[in-house]
């Protein structure tokens, strides 16, 4: 006969069980209301002014979801291994899959540029953007999917100019990616982002900017919102590049950027913890020097 000790166990783990079973449902119909019901619109709000991390296993993603991300974008390997394989393609599905069902964040799927059934697959599996990635390609071959719009989920594209950005936004994109190459340093973002805003400079001139849309093939009445912009807040546009610490975190978000990327090496930080935690309180306080040097302080330095 059981003792009231191993009773009372006994009825301790079946609470535990139904609990993890509770939670396991709220996570999947959490999963299908995001994939099934949300529309675009709303998913590009659910992660503007956030960060986007690129994740490799279900730890990293939970990790994310702790701190604060808005969103986590699965890989099969770490960003500083990239130039060692010869090319990136879509990630093995049972990994997004894994990690789709582990969090409630928003998954971001990398799939190659103008491959239309990758995202297909991935969409299928539970993500709810795709990335049309220049890390998923390896030839001078840029023909961008023409049926972003037709898709259920959001499409974000990287870009390196202010043609780029209007090209893609015309043809559905709507997060777009300063597109750069894997370990590059944030510096070489900055210069990005500030030959955009020179592009943008030039298009508030009339002369111009007709022959800038003229030479690009684009309709002026297609982004009447560039017209008397002064910053970047015009355009949905998020840095990548080199973010690693709270300090590229408030750079990005005062040079006026609608949120920002982040590759996975932040995870090999020191303290992987505090400073995932930093770098997202650092897009609400970029500008209170204050907070930001104790956001600066503890974080870990070293990477692998």
């Amino acid at each position: 006969m059981s003792t009231k000790a191993e009773k009372d166990a006994m009825k301790l783990a079946a609470k535990k069980k139904a609990a993890e079973r509770a939670a396991k449902v709220k996570r999947l119909i959490e999963r299908l209301r995001l994939h099934k019901d949300v529309t675009k619109a709303a998913r590009v709000s659910m992660v503007k002014g956030g960060i986007i991390v690129d994740v490799i296993n279900v730890v990293q993603a939970k990790l994310a979801q702790a701190a604060g991300f808005t969103a986590v974008c699965p890989l099969d390997f770490a960003i500083k291994d990239l130039e060692a394989r010869k090319m990136s393609r879509l990630v093995d599905p049972r990994v997004t899959q894994a990690i789709a069902n582990a969090v409630l964040l928003p998954v971001v799927a990398k799939v190659t540029i103008g491959h239309d059934i990758e995202a297909d697959v991935a969409i299928e599996v539970g993500a709810n953007f795709i990335d049309e990635s220049e890390f998923a390609i390896k030839s001078s071959a840029t023909v961008y999917m023409e049926t972003k719009s037709d898709l259920s989920v959001p499409f974000i594209c990287g870009i390196s100019s202010l043609a780029d950005c209007l090209k893609r936004l015309k043809e559905g994109a709507k997060i777009l990616r300063i597109k750069q190459p894997a370990a590059v340093r944030v510096d070489a973002t900055v210069v990005k982002l500030n030959e955009i805003l020179a592009d943008l400079a030039k298009y508030q001139d009339d002369v111009e900017r007709e022959k800038w849309l003229k030479v690009n093939r684009l309709d002026e009445s297609d982004f009447a919102n560039l017209k008397g912009a002064t910053d970047l807040s015009c355009l949905p546009l998020y840095a990548y590049g080199g973010i690693c610490t709270p300090r590229d975190v408030a750079l990005m978000m005062a040079m006026k950027c609608s949120g920002v990327f982040v590759d996975n090496s932040v995870f090999a930080s020191d303290n992987p913890r505090k400073r995932l935690r930093a770098m997202v309180q650092a897009v609400k306080c970029y500008d209170d020097m204050e907070e930001m040097i104790k956001l600066s302080m503890g974080t870990g330095e070293r990477f692998v």
